[in-house]
Parts: C-alpha cells; structure tokens; sequence
C-alpha cells in the first residue's frame, strides 16, 4: 500500500458527496458532510485529550455515575462535552442522545437546527485506559 492508494476522510466526503449531488440533485448531501466532519473533529479533539491524559488532568474518576449507574471517568465527561460542543452549533442536527447523558439533548434556541439525529458514546471503553487497552468512539446519524 502507498500514499497514492489512501484516500483522506476529507476527500472521501468530497467526492461522495459530488458524486450523489450529480444523481440526486445539487446541494441533497450537504448538512450531513458537515455533520460526518464535525463528528470527525471531535473525535481528533477526544484523540488529542486521551494522549495528554494526566498532564490535562483528564485521568481518574470523575466522581459521578452515567445513566446505567457506572461510574464515570473524567474523560467520559470530558469527551461527552466535547462531542457536544462540536457538534450542537452547526445547523445540521435537531438533537444528541448519549450514554452519558439522561435524557436527549435538544439543541439550544441559539443555534440553527436540522434534521439529523446524531447517538453516540464519545469514549467506549473507558475503563480500559489506565491498562492501556484500546478506546473508541461510536456514533449514529
């Protein structure tokens, strides 16, 4: 495999989403390439968090319990916000339901709406982090 064989998410997106305006009508793809790169960019935002760990205080305990009643890491609650932040203020999502939090989170008045739903787990597997076991993101639009 070489470079020339990779192709960026960026890219990716692009394309397909030139590639369906051509079938299906200019501009029918838009919100939810923006959508699928912010929730990119709060996963690289979450990356980024995980490998500062302790020197970002993100480590530990956070001293609270999620909805199913686990105790919750700080960076679940850090990358919960994260996710949240990224996302809510782009005009593409109507609403976020997450483990970490009870109930839907609508998005505030402040901001445009759209018409997607985004789930999510901002950091599955965080337990695993003190054992250097391998942690992700899962996400539904």
């Amino acid at each position: 495999m070489t470079y020339d064989t990779l192709t960026p998410i960026t890219r990716f997106l692009i394309e397909e989403q030139r590639r369906l305006n051509q079938e299906a009508g200019a501009g029918h793809t838009a919100g939810f390439t923006a959508l699928i790169h912010d929730v990119r960019l709060a996963c690289k935002r979450i990356s980024a968090l995980i490998g500062k760990g302790a020197l970002a205080n993100a480590l530990g305990e956070a001293g609270t319990t999620n909805v199913q009643g686990e105790a919750q890491k700080k960076l679940d609650v850090l990358a919960n916000e994260l996710f949240v932040h990224t996302n809510e203020w782009s005009g593409n999502l109507a609403g976020m339901v997450c483990e970490e939090q009870e109930r839907p989170y609508v998005i505030p008045e402040q901001y445009p709406r759209g018409p997607y739903l985004l789930l999510f787990d901002p950091l599955d597997g965080s337990s695993n982090i003190d054992v250097n076991v391998s942690v992700g993101s899962i996400f539904s639009v």
